[in-house]
């Protein structure tokens, strides 16, 4: 797993990357292996937790990503998850293709998202119930899907949070090309 202080260092740089207007290379990602990759990144912690990951997305499924941004973004939603399920739960990532996009969805059985931050959930520098961290992982990993042309937003109940991002399945330059057309 990802140490805490290698995480503040890599959220440190996407920060300076966004600021700086730097984005990766976009090639064609498997959805599925990216979300299984950092699954199995946080195996050790979760079974600690006694906390089950499941993938549930469809295979084959490839996108135009910055793939190094995807997998952050799934670090950061799938961390959270398990720092929120301290004494055990599960994490289910899964996904839905659409006509012109793919919905992902990582939802978990912790106690769901404070009622003080939901308005405020994406913006910089705002936690709950977190002992480390400085508030700017989901604002940086919904700017990677903004960046990617897509959005994220949150759902939340007293039996867990979800977490729903939305991916073009075409590169955005080119979904917006062709919608102006």
């Amino acid at each position: 797993m990802f140490g805490a202080s290698q995480r503040v260092q890599e959220l440190l740089q996407d920060l300076l990357d966004v600021g700086r207007g730097k984005t990766g290379e976009i090639s064609p990602c498997d959805l599925r292996e990216i979300a299984g990759g950092v699954a199995r990144s946080l195996e050790g912690a979760a079974a600690a937790q006694q906390v089950r990951i499941v993938i549930e997305m469809p295979e084959g499924l490839e996108l135009p990503l910055d793939r190094r941004r995807i997998e952050r973004v799934f670090l950061n939603l799938m961390g959270n998850a398990l720092e929120a399920m301290p004494a055990g739960g599960a994490i289910t990532v899964s996904a839905v293709v659409e006509s012109d996009s793919v919905v992902v969805t990582v939802t978990d059985t912790g106690p769901g998202i404070a009622l003080e931050i939901r308005s405020r959930l994406f913006q910089p520098f705002v936690t709950a119930r977190k002992k480390t961290g400085l508030g700017l992982g989901l604002a940086l990993a919904r700017q990677a899907v903004v960046d990617h042309g897509g959005d994220m937003w949150a759902d939340s109940s007293e039996s867990g949070a979800s977490f729903l991002f939305r991916l073009p399945r075409r590169p955005a330059h080119e979904s917006r090309s062709t919608e102006e057309s």
